[in-house]
């Protein structure tokens, strides 16, 4: 179980603060829910509540040894990335913002960040995807690491291996 005070991992909303625990305002059934606050992107500024016995969406965020090694390990953008079957890139795209594995990202969000490179601008499917893969990504390696969301780009590029 979470305390309250800390930060979890959420696979659809990265890195939240544990507000509380507790029921549902008017719930007497006795069930309790983490409420968080989601610390990046879209979801930042809401509340997110999700059952204590049904906490399957959160985990404790990664180490900071983990993310060291994932930011050593990280693509490296010589590399292409992107993939140009779109209904493959969609299916990749889902499948990894449903795991919310950094692993599983990283490629992802560079690849279509070549791609903006490259054309000058992201499609739609493209743009949603890195909307929602950011903040999980760098809102958890900034977390972890102790340094400011903005800086995590520029940290990554320092330290690929």
């Amino acid at each position: 179980m979470f305390k309250k005070g800390s930060y979890v991992f959420h696979k659809r909303c990265g890195v939240c603060f544990v507000n509380e625990i507790s029921p549902l305002p008017g719930d007497d059934s006795g069930s309790l829910y983490y409420v968080l606050s989601p610390l990046y992107g879209d979801d930042k500024g809401n509340i997110v509540r999700v059952p204590v016995a049904y906490s399957v969406s959160l985990s404790s965020p990664i180490s900071r040894e983990e993310a060291e090694k994932i930011v050593a390990e990280w693509p490296n953008p010589e590399k292409d990335h992107y993939i140009v079957d779109s209904k493959k890139r969609k299916t990749s795209y889902e499948e990894a913002l449903s795991s919310g594995a950094i692993v599983l990202l990283a490629p992802l969000l560079e690849g279509a960040m070549q791609r903006k490179k490259r054309d000058g601008h992201l499609n739609s499917m493209d743009g949603q995807f890195v909307a929602r893969a950011e903040p999980i990504i760098f809102g958890e390696l900034a977390t972890v690491l102790g340094i400011k969301y903005e800086d995590v780009r520029g940290y990554i590029s320092e330290h690929i291996a």
